[in-house]
């Protein structure tokens, strides 16, 4: 059955190619522009759009306390209801111009004199969540440098425009650098940097050396709980315990002075972007452009370098003073930048790295020009790669409008992959062209290109069943991307062959100048290196494999310092997320926020109703209500749920949230003493007086009825005091007594470490209530949690699954060299995974979904091989003849991953970057493994044959004739 529908498709393709020129050009044009008009997408300029989980145990509680949130800081009222998703590319309103005041004379004066004194005795609020500027200089000694200070201290006036647009916004006027530090450090009473001398550098070099001594005291006595009150504190030279030396130490100074280069930091009078957003103040981006612009241009400006200076070293014993020139070779340069517009900067930067998608399909159709003699075949070979993203992004249309900014890398990986099959269709297509040459070359290319492509697909769609979204939505358009370029490259490419067969052959290219030496090296000589070493060439490829597995397995991890990286390493941005907690104490401390734990009862998690829209929720519910059912529409139809869970119909259902809250608090690492509003419910309830006649609610009284329990509820609230943290949740509308809410404190800290962060988060399990759900009370804490992981288990899944995959694929081809396949896979995997450890690889978001496609990308190499072996012959024979024949193509589509991957190293986000990195890795070893170790493979698996093989001496006859 499967032979006939075969022959009559390649007949009718064989005689009617205009046909099946024009119909998969409709199909992947006029079909999805018409699908794209009536459903377009929108590329959102929000940078972590898709990157939350759904349908996992966190997610739902997580979702629901984002909701319940925002109103509960005003308000215990609630709107149960269906809330409009938000849209996530609303713009922040703009700043407002502020005209500027006519100065008031000395009163004017007087504060400009205050704000150009940058001491201070006391801590500066919010000094973590101010802009910094992280400087390199040569060592310790080097921040001492009179000509470097005064270089620092003149970057104020020097930014001094853009940084007065922030006036508005912030309360502070000072850059604290080591310079005003000095100044301030200084005995001689120096108001700022400007007035700093030799004098003064010595004393303060003498101080920071003593003080350097005591770093971990000064820390000590101004923590939390100290607070400069503990014993530590009195034990501190005097000199070393004002708030200036414990910043300098603390904020300005790495961990380590005998570092080299040293890191110097700086702080700008000026709030990260997220600082103002937390404040509620919007504050345009464009602001921040300007000032990093001027802080770039004062660094070029002002050449930080010191080659060849002289420094003062004091020498103590001797009380003199000793020169010592030191040729330091590196300069002094901005390394890093803290701002947190990162995220805002992201999609015109992605934009402008799609453009190096042309680079490399420009350079992807020099190749296939170069090896088919024929530009217009080139041609066609990337306009039909652009067809099958046109008709992937008309389904894709059909499941979201959003369309996260990794999808765009698809292309890239479309121009790696779809290549191949135009080197396979080129150099298969007959010579000598008839009906039954054309079924047989399409029956062989065809097949061979389907295990190709769905050992590609396979990876993609598994990432559906992801819980992270952006791996759902990436894996839905690359895989149907994907299929979208094998149903061209069996229909339309082959019809243009014919067609260029028939009538164009007169439009023959150019011939590349070494093409026989090429074709010398690749199918002479290769074979012959192949079948000699190959006992050499597969013990090398093995340890290298191993040892690569090792690597692996040591050195990948997940992120430990930077959640979501944005841009390349490179980038000022994401060197201070990589590297600031790693040199400076103060950021460790910022990062490790308390984890709480938020307990809710009453209310309904929220659950996914979409595969791959993120807002597609459902709707804010109550639990099914103690009192009433709750009434929730949604779109046309109405519905009613009652919960038996959550109830406050009788005493026990009081006494059973109270145990529970109490059990809560006793805790080890939350031992939170007051008490909560249930328990002091029942406190106040055992002292409330009753008799006939009235309402009571003390429920240890026999005139109590449960009857009267929601009024009691409800009176509570005027003599025990609610807030935020400790509150009752009532309906918006119809004010019914839904559900209840606490904070409960702990002990914890958040951190990056998934590993620590793991072990917080099952300890916070630990206090998830009986009939109710907890989440953190920061949920994005919660969303970093649950998405690493995720990424843990749908990488393994991932993996493993297409592993299973492309052995039945291999199973199918290879038949019992199968085997033999399966290992050069792994060894390509072991292999790739290392060298991109080795390049300081972490296992984020973006290389989990890279990591994937390792093994359908690993496999096509090898297939083509096994495709070429030949079913007779000897050993020998069949590796020559499967090297001949498929060396050229493989060699070719190496070839073009490998420019294709080359073409991003300049990109600037990370994705492209990455992306780039894989394919250039993906290629050489995918390469390397399927020609020097799984065909050599081929000698110790194929059978024996005993006596002299009668194909040898014409196969070698035919090699050693020179190829055109």
């Amino acid at each position: 059955m499967i032979e006939r529908v075969g022959r009559l498709y390649s007949r009718s393709l064989y005689r009617h190619p205009a046909l099946f020129l024009i119909v998969p050009l409709l199909i992947t044009t006029v079909i999805p522009s018409v699908l794209l008009w009536f459903f377009p997408i929108r590329l959102s300029q929000n940078a972590e759009i898709g990157f939350d989980t759904k349908d996992t145990v966190l997610s739902g509680p997580r979702l629901a306390w984002a909701r319940i949130q925002p109103s509960l800081m005003f308000s215990n009222r609630i709107a149960f209801s269906n809330p409009r998703p938000i849209d996530t590319d609303v713009q922040q309103p703009t700043v407002q111009p502020v005209s500027k005041r006519v100065r008031r004379s000395w009163a004017d004066n007087l504060l400009s004199a205050i704000n150009q004194v940058a001491c201070y005795d006391s801590p500066i609020p919010l000094m973590d969540h101010l802009s910094q500027v992280i400087l390199e200089v040569p060592n310790y000694d080097a921040i001492f440098d009179l000509k470097f200070l005064d270089k620092l201290c003149q970057m104020q006036p020097n930014i001094s425009k853009p940084l007065s647009r922030f006036d508005s916004f912030t309360p502070y006027r000072n850059i604290w650098s080591v310079a005003n530090m000095f100044a301030c450090i200084s005995p001689n009473l120096r108001v700022n940097c400007t007035q700093l001398d030799e004098s003064d550098i010595k004393i303060v070099r003498k101080t920071i050396d003593n003080c350097w001594k005591y770093r971990t005291p000064i820390f000590e006595c101004r923590n939390e709980k100290c607070q400069g009150t503990c014993s530590t504190c009195r034990d501190l030279p005097e000199e070393c315990s004002s708030q200036i030396i414990h910043d300098l130490f603390y904020r300005l100074l790495p961990k380590n002075r005998d570092d080299s280069p040293f890191l110097v930091n700086t702080f700008l009078p000026v709030f990260t972007l997220t600082g103002y957003i937390t404040q509620n103040i919007p504050v345009d981006v464009v602001l921040y452009d300007a000032l990093e612009s001027s802080i770039i241009d004062y660094s070029k400006k002002s050449k930080f370098e010191l080659k060849g200076q002289i420094y003062l070293i004091v020498n103590q014993e001797k009380n003199i003073f000793q020169t010592e020139r030191k040729c330091l070779k590196q300069q002094k340069k901005i390394l890093g930048l803290l701002m947190d517009v990162k995220r805002d900067r992201l999609l015109a930067a992605a934009l402008r790295d799609s453009i190096l998608a042309l680079l490399a399909a420009g350079l992807v159709m020099i190749v296939v020009a170069v090896h088919s003699q024929s530009l217009l075949y080139a041609f066609v070979v990337i306009l039909l790669l652009a067809l099958s993203v046109v008709g992937a992004l008309g389904v894709y249309s059909l499941f979201t409008d959003e369309f996260p900014l990794l999808n765009l890398v698809t292309f890239v990986l479309l121009i790696a992959i779809g290549s191949d099959d135009a080197f396979l269709l080129k150099s298969n297509f007959p010579n000598h062209l008839n009906e039954d040459t054309f079924h047989t070359f399409l029956t062989h290319t065809s097949f061979t290109m389907f295990l190709t492509c769905f050992s590609t697909v396979v990876p993609f769609f598994i990432n559906i069943t992801s819980n992270v979204i952006v791996f759902r939505c990436f894996g839905m358009f690359a895989g149907v991307t994907v299929i979208f370029n094998y149903f061209m490259v069996v229909s339309f490419l082959p019809a243009f062959l014919l067609i260029q067969h028939r009538h164009l052959d007169c439009f023959t290219g150019f011939k590349f100048p070494y093409r026989s030496v090429f074709s010398h090296l690749l199918y002479v000589l290769l074979p012959h290196v192949l079948v000699q070493g190959r006992y050499l060439l597969m013990a090398l490829l093995s340890i290298v494999a191993i040892g690569g597995a090792a690597i692996t397995y040591q050195g990948l991890h997940l992120p430990e310092y930077n959640p979501l990286q944005l841009f390349t390493s490179d980038n000022l941005h994401e060197w201070y997320d990589n590297n600031a907690e790693k040199n400076f104490e103060f950021v460790s401390s910022k990062i490790a926020l308390p984890l709480t734990s938020r307990l809710v009862w009453g209310v309904e998690p929220i659950y996914s109703l979409s595969t791959f829209r993120a807002n597609a929720t459902s709707p804010l519910r109550t639990d099914k209500s103690a009192f009433s059912a709750v009434r929730f529409v949604t779109k046309n139809n109405c519905h009613f749920r009652s919960d038996p869970f959550f109830a406050l119909k009788t005493a026990s259902d009081v006494h059973k949230i109270a145990r529970s809250l109490e059990k809560a608090r006793q805790l080890p690492f939350v031992n939170h003493q007051p008490k909560f509003w249930p328990e002091r419910f029942l406190d106040w309830s055992d002292k409330y007086p009753c008799a006939r006649g009235f309402l009571c609610c003390n429920m240890s009284n026999p005139l109590f009825s449960d009857s009267y329990l929601d009024f009691c509820l409800r009176n509570s609230t005027s003599f025990l005091a609610t807030s935020y943290n400790d509150t009752p949740i009532f309906d918006n509308q119809t004010f019914a007594f839904v559900g209840y809410t606490a904070m409960l404190p702990t002990t914890l800290k958040y951190n990056h470490r998934f590993s620590k962060l793991t072990k917080s988060f099952e300890m916070l399990e630990m206090t998830k209530p009986d009939n109710g759900w907890w989440a953190p009370e920061w949920w994005l804490m919660s969303t970093w949690f649950d998405l690493l992981s995720s990424i843990v288990q749908d990488c393994l899944s991932s993996v493993l699954g297409s592993l299973f995959f492309v052995a039945i694929f291999a199973f199918i081809q290879l038949k019992c060299q199968a085997l033999a396949a399966v290992v050069t896979i792994a060894g390509v995997i072991c292999t790739s995974s290392a060298i991109v450890t080795l390049l300081g690889w972490v296992l984020g978001v973006l290389e989990a979904v890279i990591l994937v496609l390792v093994v359908g990308l690993s496999f096509d190499y090898t297939l083509h091989y096994g495709a070429a072996l030949p079913e007779q012959g000897c050993a020998e024979h069949r590796i020559r003849e499967a090297t001949s024949k498929g060396v050229g193509p493989v060699t070719l589509a190496a070839f073009t991953s490998f420019l294709a991957g080359a073409s991003m190293l300049p990109a600037l986000t990370h994705a492209f970057y990455q992306v780039g990195v894989f394919l250039v890795v993906i290629s050489i070893t995918s390469w390397t493994f399927s020609t020097f170790f799984y065909l050599p493979m081929l000698s110790i698996t194929l059978p024996r044959q005993s006596g002299d093989c009668k194909y040898c001496e014409k196969t070698n006859q035919m090699h050693l004739s020179p190829r055109r």
